[in-house]
């Protein structure tokens, strides 16, 4: 399995980051998310998860069971206990994968989570019960729901620090969505921090 790791200058954080169906951490946007928790000070890992590696397109199920498992092996692996704070950064389908992990946790392990979406998936996505900090980051173009109708699924939501983002004019990968080129890359990952 592909992993990338830096260790942070203080080794508090830890962020991960989950991406979504495809191209895996590959592609461009992940390398500039991986970069910019390193420019932070943060530790980060990311990695593929094994449908990416045995050239799937698509999960292992609704149920997301292998991918859970190796967000759980990577988080032990990588000795996540040992950070005070974890934040996992899921794209799409990664955001769905660190919902489904974090609704296994007990109330005293959550308190080490926060959330960023880079894309949520209205229908999909299941974050309402989670206590902590979640930062949703959505192009105005989305496929599947721009930033209003992303706040009118969150109804409902057991947070109290919810931060919304919209990216006017951006799809759902932060690209243009009539030219596909990935213009609005960099203002997503500069939200995330």
């Amino acid at each position: 399995m592909k992993i990338e790791f830096s260790e942070g200058k203080d080794n508090e954080v830890l962020d991960v980051i989950l991406h979504g169906s495809s191209p895996g951490i590959e592609g461009g946007f992940f390398k500039k998310l991986f970069e910019a928790s390193k420019q932070i000070g943060h530790s980060v890992v990311m990695f593929n998860f094994p449908f990416i590696e045995r050239g799937e397109d698509h999960s292992s199920g609704p149920d997301l069971l292998e991918e859970i498992a190796t967000l759980e092996k990577v988080l032990t692996d990588y000795k996540a206990d040992s950070y005070q704070h974890i934040r996992l950064i899921g794209k799409s389908l990664g955001g769905i994968i660190a919902g489904e992990y974090l609704k296994k946790l007990d109330r005293a392990q959550l308190a080490k989570y926060s959330l960023v979406v880079l894309g949520y998936v209205r229908g999909s996505i299941d974050i309402k019960t989670f206590p902590g900090k979640i930062v949703i980051i959505q192009g105005s173009e989305d496929r599947f729901g721009n930033i209003d109708e992303v706040k009118v699924d969150m109804q409902g939501c057991q947070s109290t620090d919810v931060i919304y983002h919209s990216i006017e004019g951006a799809d759902h990968s932060y690209r243009d969505p009539i030219t596909k080129d990935p213009i609005f890359e960099d203002q997503a990952v500069k939200l995330v921090d």
